[in-house]
């Protein structure tokens, strides 16, 4: 079984199918997932599990899919629910160029509330400023020291941060540990919870048995409850400067 980040990577293949994802902000630990998701190759099953009931959610026939045909067509289905709820018209518009739109209203929507003017501003540049503000912002809620630090070291330092935060209200012990083993008993440790909400025997069962059993046996009634690693991650930070441009 690979590790939390490599299965998480099922999600986050959602949104590459499509140029110019939709949702700006999907949520620290999916940011986190990503950065480390290209050095390791994600679990087949697992992936597969989370498309089928990402589409389930959105109503998409499965049948005779591939993943990859699934992936494009749930993040269509988002780019185009996004584009509702914002009021953009989506008949017979292109996905590539509905998205940017999307990402834009997000963008304006997050300037406003952060007081940043937008007069003069082009998408880019507006969504380069957006983007450092609230990555200032999150790094004062960590205490992380900004000086000096450019986006994507001051970037790197605050996910550090973060994953030290959450391991620290885990009751984790922090001394010692690199990034790499924080991961991993946080990874463990919300793997035990979610088994013991769901009532599975975890008795002579590590980590990995309990993690394969919940998402090979378990996965539907863990998303319904919220559980890991289905958990809501609204609100838990923003996604990364790689993904305010087109790819």
């Amino acid at each position: 079984m690979k590790s939390l980040i490599t299965l998480m990577a099922a999600a986050l293949m959602l949104f590459t199918s499509v140029p110019s994802v939709s949702a700006f902000y999907k949520g620290f630990a999916e940011d986190l997932h990503e950065r480390q998701a290209e050095k390791e190759d994600y679990n087949e099953t697992y992936h597969q599990i989370f498309l089928m009931l990402e589409a389930k959610d959105f109503g998409i026939e499965t049948e005779g899919k591939d993943n990859e045909q699934l992936a494009k067509e749930i993040a269509e289905a988002k780019i185009k629910q996004s584009a509702k709820e914002k009021g953009i018209e989506t008949e017979g518009e292109d996905i590539k160029e509905l998205a940017k739109e999307v990402h834009h209203a997000e963008v304006k929507e997050k300037a406003e509330e952060m007081g940043i003017k937008q007069k003069g501003k082009d998408p880019q540049m507006l969504a380069e400023e957006v983007y450092e503000a609230i990555l200032k912002q999150k790094a004062d809620e960590l205490g992380v020291d900004k000086e000096g630090k450019k986006p994507e070291d001051l970037k790197n330092a605050v996910l550090e941060a973060s994953i030290k935060n959450e391991a620290t209200t885990l009751g984790i012990d922090i001394e010692g540990k690199d990034f790499e083993e924080l991961r991993k008993a946080i990874h463990e440790q919300k793997t035990f919870k979610t088994a013991k909400a769901l009532g599975i025997d975890d008795d002579d069962k590590n980590a990995e048995k309990l993690f394969d059993e919940i998402m090979t046996q378990y996965a539907e009634k863990a998303k319904e409850q919220k559980l890991y690693p289905f958990e809501n991650k609204e609100g838990k930070f923003f996604k990364g400067h790689h993904h305010l441009q087109t790819k």
